[in-house]
This record gives structure tokens, C-alpha cells and sequence, in this order.
């Protein structure tokens, strides 16, 4: 066997830094491992608490966005405000209390607004998440039975 000059084949030297460099590198690589998997879910935490809390600030902003189309009658727009409220609501893990209301409205909006497929979904949520929070979904019953009798498109208690 050939070998390169200055350098002694199957040395107990050249096989002890072979040995040294697997143990360094072994040890790196678990260090970076462990640094990651500590580190990676406190950033994805805080990034999920901001995000949290923008989803509630959104979700209330859309609120008042429905809350003035429905004072001027555009139901359509307060529909989908409503709506686009109460699933900010939802990602943002707000009570199921609100997330309840949000869709009780949504369904009066859509109700106006001539759309009794989506008034329907957002009654049956809103009773659904008024058991949840162990509020009367009582409200959302009655829209829920006048919708199901055919009343014309009115915007409903």
C-alpha cells in the first residue's frame, strides 16, 4: 500500500484525529439540532401570539365595517364584513361568545340580503357556538325556524 510522504499508513495518530473529527462533527451537528428544536418554538410562540392578536384587532374592525353597511341597508357588504369577521374571530381563537354574535349577525345580513343558503349556515354556526359557550342560541333558533317557514327576504331577529 502506498501512502502519501511524511505520513505513517494505519497510525495510531492519523486514526485518532479520524476519530476525533467524527466525534466534533457528531457533537456540532446535535448542538445545532438542539439549539434548533428549543429555539424554532419559541419564535413560532411569538409569532403566533402576534398574529393572535391582529386577527382580533381584524375581526373587530370588520365588525364595525359591517355594523355601518347594515345602518345603511347594504346588506350584501355587511353579510360578507360579518363574515369576514367572525372567521378573524375564529383564527384568533376570540370567545366562542362573540364568534357566536359575529355569526348571528352574518345571518340577519345575509338574510336581508336575499341569500337565505348563507343566512341558514350562519344561524346553524351561530347556535352551534352559542351551546359552546353555554349562551342562549335562542335568537338564532327563531331566525333560524322563520328562515326555514319561507318568510320573505327581511332581515330577521
Amino acid at each position: 500500500m502506498s501512502s502519501m510522504p511524511g505520513e505513517i499508513s494505519n497510525s495510531c495518530v492519523a486514526r485518532k484525529r479520524a476519530h476525533l473529527r467524527m466525534r466534533y462533527s457528531g457533537a456540532m451537528s446535535t448542538l445545532l439540532c438542539l439549539r434548533a428544536c428549543l429555539v424554532l418554538p419559541l419564535v413560532l410562540m411569538a409569532l403566533g401570539a402576534c398574529s393572535t392578536q391582529t386577527e382580533l384587532r381584524m375581526a373587530a374592525q370588520q365588525e364595525q365595517f359591517a355594523r355601518e353597511a347594515a345602518s345603511q341597508g347594504d346588506w350584501e357588504r355587511a353579510m360578507r364584513s360579518y363574515a369576514a369577521a367572525a372567521d378573524n374571530a375564529e383564527l384568533g381563537h376570540g370567545d366562542f361568545a362573540w364568534q357566536a354574535r359575529l355569526h348571528h349577525q352574518a345571518g340577519r345580513a345575509a338574510s336581508g340580503a336575499c341569500r337565505s343558503d348563507a343566512a341558514e349556515f350562519h344561524f346553524r354556526q351561530a347556535i352551534a357556538l352559542a351551546k359552546k359557550s353555554g349562551q342562549s342560541s335562542a335568537l338564532s333558533d327563531k331566525a333560524l325556524e322563520s328562515l326555514q317557514a319561507g318568510k320573505p327576504c327581511t332581515v330577521l331577529r
